[in-house]
């Protein structure tokens, strides 16, 4: 989901009938483009929709589920809508555990067991909400579709209708289209975390909740074994600022200017080191996977939807030269997908 650019809705097209019932403060405050949500409401924040559907965010998870007063998950405090500043990123400040986020994950979550992190950590940020866990063979395709049509921007024109871009990363160079502003976080991190279609995992296995969730677990694994991440390195809070930064070194990679908006924030730029598209720092391995990482900690079956998500999007064509999308991969998701 990355977990990053933005949200998309649309109340006149059922796929997008999304955060119903939101009252105006809450639509006035997501009206940030590109970086979180972008609301197209009928004529009032009281659009009409049938049902809430849960949308993600740039990674994953990619989940935007709409709480209710009946749960024991955290959540936003005081009617916030979270922290516009850092564009709903790091909702730190306004949430019932953020004192918690500038601890270490790993020793929250052992004072917690049996608590799932998206649970305990619910609306800390835009794309961290809990979806429980299910052995629904659809239940990581759909939660990927949802993740997908969120994400769409009102740019979106379809298939391969993007520019190209070359992603230039660990070495190799391949292309894919841009067609949403997404993308250039997305094709790029579930390559480097070797999740795309093409990349070793099969349709069989996302179809299997219960083998999907033990991929997870050992890809979880093999991050931890190959970049060691210590105590420090994983808290909460410097994770979550790290989100949009990610994007702009994403663009660094892929040598594709970010948009007005980006360029134009400190909060994002000094963070990423992004000066200018041929002045900047390129995305590693190593910062995708912290990411990643995040949410192997905080439980399992979230780092299973991230890869779900960035499985069934993509894939690797032409030996490894090009990105591709649905209907140029073996598993189409626009087709596969239910909201």
């Amino acid at each position: 989901m990355p977990d990053a650019a933005a949200l998309w809705f649309d109340p006149r097209k059922p796929t997008r009938r999304l955060l119903c019932r939101l009252n105006p403060a809450m639509f006035r405050a997501m009206k940030w483009l590109p970086f979180l949500v972008t609301v197209q409401a009928a004529d009032s924040a009281e659009s009409t929709c049938d049902q809430d559907f849960s949308m993600s965010f740039l990674q994953k998870q990619h989940v935007l589920e709409l709480r209710t007063e009946a749960t024991e998950c955290g959540h936003l405090i005081n009617g916030s809508v979270g922290d516009a500043a850092k564009f709903y990123n790091n909702n730190c400040k306004y949430h019932s555990h953020g004192d918690e986020c500038s601890r270490r994950i790993p020793d929250v979550m052992a004072e917690h067991p049996g608590m799932d992190g998206f649970c305990y950590f619910s609306e800390v940020a835009s794309y961290i909400r809990y979806s429980p866990p299910s052995n629904d063979p659809r239940h990581f395709i759909n939660s990927a579709f949802r993740g997908v049509i969120g994400l769409r921007t009102p740019t979106y024109k379809g298939l391969n209708t993007g520019p190209v871009v070359t992603f230039h990363h660990d070495g190799k160079a391949f292309t894919s289209h841009m067609d949403s502003e997404n993308y250039v976080y997305d094709d790029l991190y579930g390559y480097s975390l070797g999740v795309l279609q093409g990349q070793g995992r099969t349709v069989e296995q996302l179809k299997d909740p219960a083998v999907w969730n033990e991929l997870a677990r050992a890809k979880c694994e093999e991050v931890q074994k190959i970049h060691q991440f210590t105590n420090d390195e994983l808290v909460l809070a410097d994770i979550l600022d790290m989100n949009l930064p990610i994007m702009a070194m994403s663009h660094c990679s892929a040598g594709w200017e970010m948009l007005p908006e980006m360029r134009a924030n400190p909060y994002i730029t000094g963070k990423a080191e992004y000066h200018s598209i041929t002045d900047c720092k390129k995305i590693t391995d190593r910062e995708y996977a912290r990411h990643h990482y995040m949410k192997c900690l905080l439980g399992i079956n979230n780092a299973a939807a991230d890869a779900a998500y960035l499985f069934a999007r993509a894939c690797l064509l032409d030996g490894g030269s090009r990105i591709g999308h649905f209907s140029e991969c073996p598993f189409d998701l626009e087709v596969e997908g239910v909201l």
